[in-house]
Order: structure tokens, then sequence, then C-alpha cells
């Protein structure tokens, strides 16, 4: 994992603090939440390996691992010039930054920043991508889903209600996932938006970068 600890501690401002800083006419960052579980290891690493680093949007990495350390940073610092680090509770989202989910935690989004709180969810197959997608709904940033290889349906519950708050979703196609679950259970939804090869996966999310930034212009 890529040295971060210093700037790390220079994004942990008060709410307060930053409205100050923004002003009434500030944009939120778009944010990209990439859910992945069994077989999603190798698309992620495509995905940020195709990617330009100036996005302009950040991205959020929810995995299912919970007994042991994820070695995703490490990973995904090979992969992107982007920041890559755990996420931290208090943390501010910033654009170009790879946020991922701490190991036997859950992540939340609100006003620009990261809430973190151990797993609750004990018994049966997981919910943090949900959890997640649930709270980037319902905050002020635009927001894509990507939904990867993965068991169990984790993300499908959140998507209808992410997609009528304006949430852009994404799923791999369940012929090239190599455990199909999380996309065909995302897809039965009626609530993704598009259905894309891995190596698709980077060009769209470039596209809509860009979709982004003119918005904004």
């Amino acid at each position: 994992m890529k040295a971060a600890t210093a700037k790390t501690r220079t994004h942990l401002v008060s709410t307060e603090a930053l409205h100050e800083l923004r002003g009434p006419a500030f944009a939120p960052i778009p944010v990209v939440c990439i859910g992945l579980s069994s077989g999603g290891l190798e698309p992620l690493k495509l995905i940020f390996r195709k990617l330009s680093p100036e996005t302009g949007m950040a991205f959020v990495v929810i995995h299912h691992i919970h007994n042991v350390p994820t070695m995703l940073p490490e990973i995904l610092s090979t992969c992107t010039p982007m920041h890559v680090a755990l996420a931290v509770g208090g943390q501010l989202a910033r654009p170009n930054h790879v946020y991922v989910l701490p190991s036997g935690k859950e992540i939340t989004l609100a006003d620009g920043f990261f809430a973190l709180r151990p797993r609750a969810k004990r018994i049966g197959f997981s919910n943090v991508l949900t959890l997640f997608l649930e709270s980037l709904a319902i905050s002020r940033h635009p927001g894509v889903a990507v939904i990867l290889s993965g068991v169990d349906a984790d993300g499908a519950a959140a998507l209808k209600t992410f997609r009528q708050h304006g949430g852009i979703t994404i799923a791999q196609e369940p012929g090239t996932s190599e455990v199909s679950a999380m996309p065909v259970a995302a897809i039965l939804t009626g609530a993704v938006d598009q259905g894309l090869p891995r190596e698709a996966i980077a060009p769209e999310l470039q596209r809509t970068a860009e979709q982004f930034r003119r918005s904004t212009d």
C-alpha cells in the first residue's frame, strides 16, 4: 500500500469547516462504487489498468473479505497511479483516489465523508455493498454502481433506489463472470443500465466521467 498517513490526516476535517471552504455552489464529486466477491479480482484489476488516473471521480471498492486483512490496496496500487488506500472513518472523499473497504467493516457516505463501523451481519452472505449503495443513493454525490463477479446477491436490493436517485448502474455480463450470482441478481432487478463484458467497463466509466465533467462546465 502506498504511504498515505500524512495525506489522510489532511482530509479529516469537520463538516462545518468543509462547508465554509466549499460555499453554497459546491458540486459534490462523482463517486464510483465497485462491488465484487469471488472471481472479481481480475476484472477489478483490468478496470484500473485501463482507466485514466484523472477521471475526476472517487472510487470505493467494496469486497466481502472479513476474516483476514485485505491486500487490495497493495494489489491495486500496481494497476493505477491513483492514490489507493484503505478507507478511514471521517475521511473526505476526494477525486482521483481509490478507497478500499477495510476487512470486517461496513462503510457509508454522508455529506462527502466516510463512516465505518464493524460489520453487523455475522451470519449468512454479506450486505456491505447494499449498505454503501443505499447511503450513496441519498448523498449529494452523482453515483455509479458497478457489480462484478461474486456470490449471492449483495448490492441488488439497493439498485432500484440508487437508480431512482439518478445513479448509473453497470453489471459485468454474467457470461464473462467467473461467479455470476451477483451480476445476475443485479440484472434481475431490472435496474441495471448496462451489462458489459469486463473489458468494456473501464471505457464506459471514462465516458461517464466525461459526461459528469461536461454537466458541471
